[in-house]
């Protein structure tokens, strides 16, 4: 099949936004995330297991609840086409779907991609390929979005019914 008739070709300035990544989020509730790293045998970009506490970056301590492992296009890709990370992404997991799969069947364990779109004006939005959604399919993960828009955007004023005064027949 040829891309030549999509609508919205690869664009890695995508006028419209700010900044995108694709991640692979495994809540691995029934193992630890080691054992997700050496199942998968793919270096996950981030992991933190329940119980462990942790510095966030203004100096408080938090304790992790979920046990999570992480596998993130950020700082891999140069790119605001969210195809290019999700390519990125898929190349990676790929290699490893039939471990994936076996991983999906473990009763507890919880597993999806993310995409982190952020618009910089409130306009445009992300595009996907039946490539991408195809391959994101074959490998029995969802695929949710996180959209955030940045910019001055015009919004009517709307009030609500009971902000109005009572009308007065006569």
């Amino acid at each position: 099949m040829t891309t030549d008739s999509r609508r919205t070709p690869y664009n890695d300035n995508y006028e419209t936004c700010v900044s995108t990544t694709a991640s692979l989020l495994i809540y691995p509730n029934t193992l630890s995330p080691d054992d997700v790293t050496l199942r998968l045998r793919i270096q996950p970009t981030k992991v933190a297991q329940a119980g462990e506490t942790r510095t966030n970056s203004l100096g408080r301590k938090l304790t992790i609840e979920k046990s999570h492992w992480l596998l993130s296009s950020e700082g891999h890709i140069d790119s605001k086409d969210l195809r290019r990370h999700l390519d990125w992404l898929i190349s990676h997991i790929q290699p490893s779907a039939a471990e994936l799969g076996a991983l999906q069947n473990i009763a507890g364990v919880r597993m999806g991609i993310n995409c982190r779109w952020e618009s910089l004006d409130g306009q445009g939005g992300p595009t996907l390929w039946p490539e991408q959604m195809r391959l994101i399919s074959d490998l029995g993960l969802e695929c949710s979005f996180s959209i955030e828009f940045y910019g001055e955007i015009e919004v009517p004023e709307v009030r609500h019914s009971l902000d109005r005064e009572p009308s007065r027949s006569g």
